[in-house]
């Protein structure tokens, strides 16, 4: 049975990615469940996953070394790493630089180390479209488009992440593949992340907040879409990195009404201030991907909209009281 590692396995999509494995596989997933939005949601997270007979769960804080080299014998023996672990969000970054260093730069060196030390020779890791940037008409491409200067302290941290995971295992055996996946959404999702923030908003008759005039756009991908990505990432040879976005671009304000629609139900819109360096629309080129991993998203808006909201539903009870919201909001 082949071992292999998952970091952030509480989280969205290392969640639905383990979810996604069949039973050839044994499966150690590492997460720290910090509070980085409403921990309940990992904890629900994780009481699923221990349902598998093939998961295990090591509770690790990836920015402590000593915490994972005290785990090197149940590590060992992996042959990948998919490092989906990070603290995300820009709004947030610029309240708190010091935990997104230490969980997006310090954290990937750590994997980067554990990687050389363990001599596992598969490193796949999660990155961000924020990197880009605002594309505006233009499509972002990989090793062409990155900003010298990232637009946010988040994308700094996740932009050094890759150069160090990079730097650290230059000399190596491993196989790097970096993913930067563009506002990935679907069940189980990220309360502060604005689908499921307006689906539950709406649901429960709440103000639905707009931070500017919610005609920003974004590339919403449904996570199965992602997951296949990974799966296609463990499988290739080289080291590289690809988008993993959707080529369609949808407003806010479009996905609301969309929402409106399945729901029957309308939206009390509140508009508010423009969120600090908030781009309007960020593109993904996908060439490389579906050139060299034959990879391209399946999953339309309004499929992905209904198997998210059909979650939400089947789990209300329970995510009534989740906190959707940022942790600075009120």
């Amino acid at each position: 049975m082949e071992k292999i590692i998952v970091t952030g396995s509480c989280g969205f999509i290392g969640f639905n990615f383990i979810k996604s494995l069949n039973e050839n596989y044994e499966i150690i997933g590492v997460d720290s469940i910090n509070d980085a939005y409403d921990p309940r949601l990992k904890e629900l997270r994780l009481e699923e996953l221990e349902k598998m007979s093939n998961f295990k769960f090591l509770k690790i804080d990836l920015s402590e070394i000593n915490e994972i080299q005290n785990n090197h014998n149940l590590l060992s023996g992996s042959s990948t790493i998919f490092h989906l672990g990070a603290r995300a969000g820009v709004r947030q970054s610029y309240l708190e630089p010091n935990k997104y260093i230490r969980d997006n730069t310090t954290a990937s060196v750590n994997i980067a180390l554990t990687a050389k030390d363990l001599k596992i020779n598969n490193v796949i890791l999660a990155s961000t479209s924020s990197i880009y940037g605002d594309t505006g008409n233009n499509f972002a491409t990989e090793n062409k488009d990155e900003l010298n200067e990232p637009p946010s302290i988040y994308a700094a941290t996740k932009n050094f992440g890759e150069t160090l995971i990079k730097n650290v295992l230059s000399e190596d055996e491993q196989k790097i593949k970096i993913g930067r996946f563009f506002t990935v959404y679907g069940p189980y999702g990220r309360p502060d992340m604005s689908i499921l923030r307006f689906i539950h908003w709406i649901l429960t008759d709440q103000e639905v907040i707009i931070y500017g005039d919610g005609e920003q756009r974004r590339s919403f991908t449904y996570v199965t879409d992602i997951i296949d990505g990974l799966n296609r990432l463990k499988n290739y040879e080289e080291s590289d990195t690809f988008n993993f976005g959707s080529d369609i671009t949808w407003s806010l304000i479009e996905i609301i009404n969309k929402i409106e629609s399945y729901l029957g139900k309308k939206a009390n819109l509140v508009y508010k201030e423009r969120a600090f360096r908030d781009v309007d629309v960020v593109l993904p080129n996908l060439s490389k991907s579906k050139e060299k991993l034959d990879w391209q998203p399946m999953i339309d808006i309004d499929e992905g909209l209904k198997g998210t909201i059909d979650w939400y539903e089947k789990n209300k009870n329970y995510l009534e009281n989740i906190k959707f919201k940022y942790s600075y909001e009120k």
